[in-house]
């Protein structure tokens, strides 16, 4: 993966690979384009770059983009902890199935335990099997009942703790006379 770099997306100089990353999503979780707004689109990328500067990035290998990352790394919940949120997670349709999604969604989760988050979450529509079953694998678990925003996923990124290690207990044999 040495050849893979992700960095923050410059829309000023990559607007329509942002756009077409977004439409292909949509057309891969709804099934055409039909819906697909491009204006509000537009809109959300130029919020996202605007509030969240590291929250918009784009996967490159070598000189062309190939995938495209939006996050929010730490946003503050009920409970006064922070949690990260997945907007967008795409990989153009050429690098898919190389083992690359596990990469990318691994760089996801590194940003947002850096940020202070102790869980992440995401939705994917949940007729889109192939990210249900990709989530699944990497250990997210189904939250709640799906709604018309998709179905919730929550990873928890709070590290196990090492086993413990108890000393020997104390002989109970008698020692003879």
């Amino acid at each position: 993966m040495t050849s893979l770099r992700l960095k923050p997306a410059c829309l000023d100089l990559y607007p329509e690979f942002a756009l077409a990353c977004h439409r292909d999503a949509w057309c891969i979780s709804h099934g055409s384009v039909a819906g697909f707004d491009e204006a509000q689109t537009r809109v959300w990328l130029d919020t996202l770059t605007r509030e969240q500067p590291q929250g918009l990035l784009h996967l490159w290998r070598h000189h062309s983009p190939i995938g495209q990352l939006e996050l929010a790394p730490a946003m503050a919940r009920m409970d006064g902890s922070l949690g990260g949120y997945i907007y967008l997670f795409y990989l153009v349709p050429q690098w898919r199935g190389r083992g690359l999604g596990r990469w990318l969604l691994e760089q996801a989760l590194q940003r947002i335990r850096a940020a202070g988050s102790t869980s992440a979450g995401l939705r994917y529509v949940p007729t889109h099997l192939a990210a249900e079953c990709f989530y699944l694998r990497q250990g997210w678990r189904k939250e709640g009942r799906a709604d018309e925003r998709g179905q919730l996923l929550v990873k928890d990124l709070t590290p196990l703790m090492p086993p413990m290690r108890y000393a020997s207990p104390l002989s109970t044999k008698r020692k003879s006379p």
